[in-house]
């Protein structure tokens, strides 16, 4: 079963991702150049936009509801498995900004119907690139769009900031790094489970004749671990990482 709209709280994601940009001091909204180039009118809305483009707020949120319904649409044509509402939301943001062509040729909707729910997310996340004058490169609004449309698919992690950017309208899809090869993750499990070991040894020590020993090297795997953890954090923070 799929939904059959996009539910308020869908509505309001796309909104604060999107923003309602170029509003004019008489109250109208002016087209603009999203970040890849593409004329833009309201809450992202492309088709059609030519330069000095201009609509009343209202016709804004109408046009909204019939590109996010258009979405909807696109999603019922191609997925062929259940959705939540949640999930339904999620790729009706998605479409709304990838297109129904990038959507129906993707990885994403091949998985999606052989039923790999648990691999969306990734997919949703490769998604988080656009050319801006020619090069091709992450953005970090829509790193955390993409961040917030995974997280409300998974519905297991909290969903990220919205970050009032102008969305690029052309987003395209890149290869992230899988999380077992990120030095801050494997820093952290390094840590968390020197941290139990040493919990257990303490609460062993009256069996074990070397207990002392055996909790100086969990110490020092802990140490081992908190520090790749600043290391990665610190290399994140060089190379403008949030």
């Amino acid at each position: 079963m799929i939904p059959t709209t996009i539910s308020d709280s869908g509505i309001n994601l796309v909104k604060k991702f999107e923003g309602l940009h170029k509003v004019t001091e008489e109250g109208d909204v002016r087209a603009y150049r999203c970040p890849a180039g593409r004329w833009t009118i309201g809450y992202g809305h492309t088709k059609g936009v030519k330069s000095g483009m201009r609509e009343s707020v209202a016709q804004c949120e109408r046009i909204l509801a019939d590109d996010l319904n258009e979405a909807g649409s696109i999603i019922k044509r191609y997925v062929n498995v259940p959705l939540s509402q949640q999930q339904f939301d999620s790729l009706s943001s998605f479409v709304f900004n990838l297109g129904g062509g990038n959507f129906q040729s993707s990885t994403l909707l091949t998985k999606l119907n052989a039923g790999l729910y648990d691999e969306i997310p990734e997919q949703i996340m490769r998604w988080n690139k656009a050319r801006v004058e020619g090069k091709l490169m992450a953005l970090r609004g829509l790193t955390r769009r993409r961040t917030a449309e995974a997280a409300l698919f998974a519905m297991n992690v909290p969903l990220a900031d919205e970050g009032g950017d102008m969305m690029p309208q052309k987003p395209e899809q890149s290869a992230t790094k899988p999380l077992w090869k990120s030095k801050t993750l494997a820093g952290a499990g390094i840590a968390v489970v020197a941290g139990v070991l040493g919990e257990l040894a303490a609460q062993l020590q009256p069996l074990i004749g070397h207990s002392p020993a055996v909790e100086y090297a969990f110490l020092v795997v802990s140490a081992a671990g908190v520090a790749l953890v600043a290391y990665a954090r610190l290399k994140d923070n060089i190379e403008g990482i949030r």
